[in-house]
């Protein structure tokens, strides 16, 4: 355990600092929550962090308790948007990303979406997807799906961040993106896409199953294949945020954090 000084007295702290994953939260799916729930789990059971905590924006009604030592705030989302760069901050009193009190030092990590490790969790999803089919990844199209938005530009700059990340491991015939809720929608790119000859893996950019990535993705597709006549291979690896090895790309963040405090 550390000590600091207040007041004359030593105060006891945590050598290991503590995890709060925060998310959005949602009245409308469960997958929004386990995800992160999953995450903190597995936290939990490396036994490297104090305490590990999740906390959801649209479900708080009073001030966040926080541990005392070293707290690692996590945004559990895809972008560094308003959430992450203004109501995080507002929620946790950080300024310039960081709390410093004499029993409790906060910091701000980088939004899932951004992280620079992000593009090998992409890449991998896309590389099982071939084996499993059996398409060679250098001849298969990857494509990138996410939320989108026409008011801010957050979603499709963390989007593009992660598209030209992947295209830099070479891994891949081309990685294009799309989006949900702003163009190029998802039928705009896979009808380009569907002009050229090679497999296409499509992959979620979503934090967690919530119906856009569990129901309106699936649709789109399946419309898609409707409409085409040669039956294009067109396979959807999933949703990036579940997946375990984001666990690991916590930690790192967490780690890079830790260094720049």
């Amino acid at each position: 355990m550390g000590r600091r000084k207040q007041a004359g007295n030593p105060i006891m702290l945590p050598t290991r600092p503590s995890v709060v994953i925060v998310g959005h939260g949602s009245s409308l799916s469960d997958g929004a929550h386990d995800a992160a729930l999953q995450h903190a789990m597995t936290l939990r059971q490396s036994n490297r962090y104090g305490s590990v905590e999740v906390r959801f924006l649209a479900k708080q009604t009073e001030k966040t308790v926080l541990p005392k030592g070293e707290v690692f705030l996590l945004p559990f989302f895809m972008s560094d948007g308003f959430f992450v760069k203004n109501r995080i901050p507002a929620e946790f009193e950080l300024v310039d990303g960081a709390r410093l009190e004499e029993d409790r030092h906060l910091f701000l990590c980088d939004a899932l979406g951004v992280d620079p490790e992000l593009a090998e969790i992409i890449g991998t999803m896309g590389q099982e997807i071939c084996r499993h089919k059996g398409w060679k990844p250098l001849n298969t199209h990857l494509l990138l799906i996410a939320h989108g938005s026409e008011k801010s530009p957050a979603s499709e700059k963390a989007t593009l961040l992660q598209q030209k990340a992947v295209e830099k491991r070479e891994l891949f015939r081309s990685v294009s993106s799309s989006f949900l809720n702003q163009s190029p929608s998802l039928p705009e790119v896979l009808g380009e896409l569907g002009q050229l000859s090679g497999p296409i893996v499509i992959v979620g950019l979503f934090a967690a199953e919530g119906p856009h990535a569990t129901e309106d993705v699936p649709a789109e597709i399946a419309r898609w294949r409707e409409r085409r006549q040669d039956h294009a291979d067109v396979e959807y690896a999933g949703v990036v945020g579940i997946r375990p090895e984001i666990v690991k790309l916590i930690q790192h963040s967490i780690s890079r954090r830790a260094v720049q405090a």
